[in-house]
C-alpha cells in the first residue's frame, strides 16, 4: 500500500511495469523464433525482437515518466502551501489537471499545458509582489503592508518554481500517454503493425516456397493476399492493373479492386485458354476500345458465362497478366 502512494512516485507500479517489459523482451523473440521455425520465415524472429524491445522501451519510459510526474506533482502541492497564499493555492487546486481529465494525453498536449502553467506561475509570482502588500495594507495597515511585501517576495521566488514543476508534471504525463497509446495501437490493430514495419515480410514463391531476391512489390502483394480468401494458399505472383491488382496463388487468381473488394476469383484448372485482344471499354461507351484478357472457361459458371474479361488500359499490362495466368495454368496442370 505504501509503495503505491503517489507521494513516493508509485514505485510498485514502476516495478510492475518494468517486469512486464522485461517479460515481453524475453518472451516475444521466443514466440517469433518458434513461428519462424514452423513457417520457415526468419522475419517472425525480427518482429518478435522488435515487439519485445518496443514493449520494454514503452514500459521503461512510461514507468519512469509516471513516477517523475507523481513526484513533481507532490512537490508542487507542498510548495503551494509554502507560499502562504491561500487564494493562490485554491486557484491552483481548481485548475484542470491532465491526470484527472482521463483519456490518452500526448506529448504535444502535455507540452502545451506545461507552457501555460509555467507562464501562469511566473505571472502569479510577479503580480503577487504588487497584490500582496496592497491586500495586507487594506486589512492591517502598515503591519499588513510589511507582511504583504514578505509574502509577495516569497511568491516571486516560489510560484515560478511551482509553475516549472507543474509544467514538468504535464510533460511527463504526456510522455506516458504517448508511449502507452502507441503500445495499445500496435496490439489492437494488426494492420497498423503491418504498416509500421520497416518493410513487409519476404515473399516465398510457389508450392515449394522458393526464396528469391527480395522484391518490395511481391512482399506487399503477398501480405495483401494473407487478408483475402487466398490466405491459406502459397503466393505465386501478382500483376498491378492500375486501379486493380491480380493476385496469383498456386491454385487460383483473385482480382482486388481499389477499395479492397474481391471482384473476381477463378481457379486455374477451370481455364481452357487465354487470349489478349482489343475489346469495348464499357457499356456506356462501346466505341472506346481497351485491351482485354479473355479467360475461356472449361465449363460455364452458375450465371451461364463461359468467358471472363479483364480489361487493361495498356497492352503491356494485358500481356503481363496473360503470361502470369498461363504460368498458373501450367503449374496447376503439372500437379495433376
Amino acid at each position: 500500500l505504501i509503495g503505491s502512494l503517489s507521494f513516493f512516485g508509485n514505485p510498485v507500479g514502476l516495478i510492475r511495469g518494468l517486469g512486464d517489459g522485461v517479460s515481453d523482451f524475453v518472451n516475444e523473440p521466443v514466440k517469433g523464433l518458434k513461428r519462424s521455425v514452423e513457417e520457415l520465415d526468419p522475419s517472425f524472429v525480427v518482429d518478435g525482437v522488435a515487439r519485445g524491445t518496443g514493449s520494454l522501451a514503452r514500459h521503461t519510459v512510461g514507468g519512469f515518466a509516471d513516477t517523475a510526474s507523481l513526484l513533481t506533482e507532490t512537490f508542487s502541492k507542498n510548495m503551494a502551501v509554502l507560499t502562504l497564499d491561500r487564494k493562490y493555492a485554491q486557484r491552483r487546486d481548481k485548475a484542470a489537471s491532465l491526470r484527472a481529465d482521463g483519456g490518452t494525453v500526448t506529448v504535444v498536449e502535455g507540452l502545451e499545458s506545461g507552457v501555460v502553467k509555467l507562464l501562469r506561475g511566473v505571472v502569479e509570482g510577479v503580480s503577487g509582489v504588487v497584490r500582496a502588500p496592497m491586500r495586507g495594507a487594506e486589512k492591517r495597515g502598515v503591519e499588513g503592508f510589511a507582511k504583504g511585501i514578505g509574502k509577495g517576495l516569497l511568491g516571486l521566488l516560489v510560484k515560478p518554481v511551482i509553475g516549472l514543476s507543474d509544467a514538468a508534471t504535464d510533460v511527463m504525463i504526456g510522455v506516458k500517454g504517448s508511449v502507452e497509446g502507441a503500445g495499445e495501437r500496435s496490439q489492437t490493430n494488426p494492420s497498423a503493425r503491418l504498416r509500421d514495419q520497416l518493410r513487409p515480410r519476404r515473399a516465398f514463391y510457389g508450392q515449394d516456397r522458393a526464396i528469391r531476391q527480395y522484391e518490395l512489390a511481391d512482399a506487399t502483394a503477398a501480405a495483401l493476399m494473407m487478408r483475402t480468401r487466398l490466405a491459406t494458399e502459397q503466393y505465386l505472383s501478382h500483376c498491378d492493373m492500375g486501379g486493380r491488382v491480380a493476385l496469383m496463388s498456386v491454385r487460383q487468381a483473385l482480382i482486388i479492386g481499389e477499395d479492397g473488394q474481391e471482384l473476381l476469383v477463378v481457379k486455374f484448372k477451370q481455364i481452357a485458354s487465354i487470349e489478349v485482344r482489343r475489346v469495348p471499354g464499357s457499356k456506356e461507351d462501346p466505341q472506346k476500345m481497351v485491351w482485354g484478357v479473355l479467360i475461356f472457361l472449361n465449363k460455364p459458371r452458375n450465371n451461364g458465362s463461359e468467358i471472363e474479361v479483364l480489361t487493361c488500359e495498356e497492352k503491356d499490362i494485358a500481356m503481363e497478366l496473360a503470361a502470369q495466368l498461363k504460368r498458373g495454368i501450367s503449374l496447376a496442370t503439372s500437379e495433376e
